[in-house]
């Protein structure tokens, strides 16, 4: 049976092998059986048997349903519909199936408006395009700007990562996908992201910003307000409140702003940036204006700070322009201008280079104007200069050092009696022992020249050396270094 169209807004029949209409519910229906075909518009309908009620110009359609817009490229499969052609809605039920030029809709429930072109499932949906396979709960899926909306117990898959929210947006042109609150992503090359307030990423370009995130695999830990990634390029961008660790050295850098280049591995971090790693079982900690980290040589890694350079350490400080840590050598480098505080002893020199044996300091070379100044429990000043120097260290305290070229010092003896006097000595080198930093032994090389004052002759002009100048006030405190210590994990 073949019947014409009349009209675009009505829904009419077309062809059905056997037409019998029944009075039900006070209304005229038509059943329709057998290879039946129902059009509205550009809109057509197939299924086994349908009905279809002319007053309220809609129907319901049972078996092998299929819904085809010849406009919109929409292609839509069920087991059960009901369709509304006065509000252009149908309700698909079962074994749905929609496709159109760009991804195709798996579910059993689903809504969709021909109006705005707008599905909307529940109770479970799956989206497929090209490149990823989308589930939740409920969805809505725009067939006009291939905008989908998912919600609740979300998952993403494609060939680069997996990914899981609550509410995630997508885009199956550009494949564009935002997602929003606790979002976890695991790619392919083994990194996992957590963002407590979503992400953003595009697949095209690999571009991805991530919210109260976090980056993590077997290597390192990044962590940041804000991280923008190139996975392109392996290139990792944050800001604020970050933290970045390197597992395998047991370091980490804090700061505002910084950069990762994964395949380079090497990471800049600046703005309030600064540096912990342990060190005889004790933190370490390292701030500058600028922070540079080479890992790529695993035969010589090291980590560089540039800039008002902060150094702490529970029983030693320091600062100095800048500093330089070899991971291989477990040498610390200091340079322009540097201080090093070691419980009530001041070191300074030109450079100054701290070696660490077992995470532990064991010496420091010191180069051109090198000056050790040590108070002892009398308020005493107890100093050694000259052209360079070694100091070597027992337990945090200075246990001696050797003087080269222009050797000077004083350094206070009080006798059995409590009297108090003070050694003065000149040479070319010269030998110190210390203990608890009181002078201990002194041995001498060439030309010798030196004297022994009693505390009642000692005049002011007698207690300091040429260039002695008593830093303690610069000594860095670490809340004014570790000024995100609270984010410390």
């Amino acid at each position: 049976m073949h019947l014409s169209l009349l009209g675009q807004s009505t829904v009419r029949l077309v062809y059905a092998g056997k037409l019998r209409s029944e009075i039900i519910d006070g209304q005229n229906v038509q059943k329709l059986i057998d290879s039946v075909h129902l059009v509205q518009g550009n809109t057509e309908i197939f299924c086994d048997s349908a009905y279809l009620v002319r007053a309220t110009n809609s129907a319901l359609a049972f078996g092998h349903v299929r819904v085809i817009d010849t406009v919109d490229v929409i292609n839509v499969k069920s087991d059960y519909l009901e369709y509304n052609g006065n509000t252009r809605v149908a309700f698909l039920r079962s074994n749905v199936i929609m496709k159109d030029d760009s991804a195709t809709l798996y579910t059993d429930n689903l809504d969709y408006d021909r109006n705005t072109r707008i599905g909307n499932y529940f109770n479970g949906g799956k989206l497929i395009d090209n490149t990823s396979e989308l589930t939740s709960k409920t969805g809505f899926y725009n067939s006009l700007n291939k905008q989908s909306r998912f919600y609740d117990s979300v998952r993403m898959v494609n060939e680069d990562f997996y990914l899981e929210t609550d509410t995630l947006i997508y885009n199956t042109l550009d494949t564009r996908t935002r997602t929003y609150g606790p979002t976890l992503g695991i790619t392919t090359d083994g990194d996992t992201l957590q963002s407590s307030k979503g992400l953003l990423y595009n697949r095209q370009t690999r571009y991805s910003e991530i919210y109260q995130g976090r980056i993590f695999n077997a290597e390192f830990d990044i962590e940041a307000d804000t991280l923008i990634t190139n996975d392109s390029l392996q290139l990792y961008k944050a800001f604020t409140n970050i933290t970045m660790v390197s597992k395998e050295d047991s370091m980490t850098i804090y700061g505002d702003k910084a950069t990762y280049d994964k395949v380079k591995n090497i990471a800049v971090a600046y703005e309030n940036a600064y540096m912990k790693t342990m060190m005889q079982g004790d933190s370490l900690f390292i701030k500058a204006d600028t922070l540079f980290s080479d890992q790529s040589n695993p035969e010589n890694k090291y980590i560089t700070a540039y800039k008002g350079v902060q150094m702490f350490k529970s029983n030693m400080q320091g600062i100095a322009d800048s500093i330089s840590y070899n991971f291989s050598d477990s040498t610390i480098y200091m340079y322009q201008d540097p201080v090093i505080w070691s419980n009530d002893s001041q070191i300074t020199a030109d450079s100054i280079n701290i070696e660490i044996v077992n995470d532990k300091v064991d010496k420091m070379n010191l180069a051109v104007k090198s000056f050790v100044i040590s108070q002892d429990s009398a308020k005493n000043f107890n100093q050694v200069s000259g052209k360079t120097m070694e100091v070597f260290f027992n337990e945090g305290f200075v246990s001696k050092t050797d003087v080269n070229g222009n050797g000077e010092s004083i350094y206070y003896v009080v006798d059995n009696l409590g009297a108090t006097s003070m050694n003065k000595l000149r040479c070319s080198s010269m030998t110190l022992f210390f203990e608890s930093n009181v002078v201990t032994e002194i041995r001498t090389y060439r030309e010798v020249d030196g004297q022994v004052i009693p505390d009642f002759e000692i005049k002011i002009t007698d207690k300091r050396l040429r260039g002695f100048n008593w830093r303690f006030a610069e000594k860095p405190k670490l809340k004014e270094i570790a000024r995100h210590l609270r984010y410390d994990r």
